[in-house]
């Protein structure tokens, strides 16, 4: 008998405790996206075209806040990479980004771990919303049939959500340490540091977060659209 005919068959199902961990992990590694060797042409494009739209965006402030930090839509170039092309990519895009804010106009700079926190961290820290698979709209969907079953666009609209959500919160994060370390005295009297620093951030990044999340599906349909139509995919 062969050492083929002797190998038993592999098991499947609920007996292979194996199968769900290693289809998980696939799933993360492949929204990891972590080797740039693999990284497609338009993807590289897109990236350094994000850059630049953030740079473009981050200028352009609904209101600026006393100590740094500003309503407008620097988030969204950042988040479209993360959503469709992973977590390294957008990871890239906004640490350069982040980088490149320190020589634009507006920069907030005081020691050196307060411009890594507040800057190529923070905005490094978007790409965290890449971790979030985001499944596509069915294509061609019109209003009208959104109206009719709205329930089809639940799932694209709770991830989506989700990711953003996310990738926010990790933002928030970074903004939250600096300000707790470096803006403390900035608190009203009596005040605690960690709630001086928590409110100052979310004024800001909630509503910039919202008209991000809603911009940012209008921007992923067209884009999925666009990819089906011309046979694409969007990782790697």
């Amino acid at each position: 008998m062969s050492r083929q005919a002797q190998t038993p068959p592999r098991r499947s199902g609920a007996g292979d405790v194996r199968g769900p961990q290693s289809a998980a992990g696939a799933t993360l590694a492949r929204r990891a996206n972590a080797n740039p060797a693999h990284w497609s042409t338009a993807a590289i494009s897109e990236m350094a075209i994000a850059v630049a739209l953030a740079a473009a965006l981050g200028l352009v402030k609904l209101f600026v806040m006393p100590q740094g930090g500003s309503v407008s839509l620097e988030m969204l170039p950042i988040l479209f990479i993360a959503v469709r092309r992973g977590l390294v990519p957008a990871l890239t895009v906004g640490v350069v980004y982040g980088c490149l804010q320190l020589l634009l106009p507006g920069a907030f700079l005081v020691q050196p771990v307060q411009v890594l926190l507040d800057y190529p961290l923070a905005f490094g820290a978007l790409g965290l919303a890449g971790l979030a698979p985001v499944p596509a709209l069915p294509v061609h969907l019109s209003w009208a049939e959104v109206r009719r079953a709205p329930a089809r666009v639940v799932p694209f609209a709770a991830a989506l959500t989700g990711a953003v959500a996310l990738g926010v919160s990790a933002r928030l994060v970074c903004h939250f340490l600096s300000g707790i370390i470096f803006f403390s005295s900035y608190a009203p009297a009596g005040q605690a540091a960690w709630v001086y620093s928590l409110t100052y951030n979310l004024l800001y990044l909630a509503p910039e977060a919202l008209i991000t999340v809603v911009l940012l599906a209008f921007l992923v349909v067209a884009y999925d659209e666009a990819g089906a139509a011309r046979g694409g995919r969007s990782l790697p």
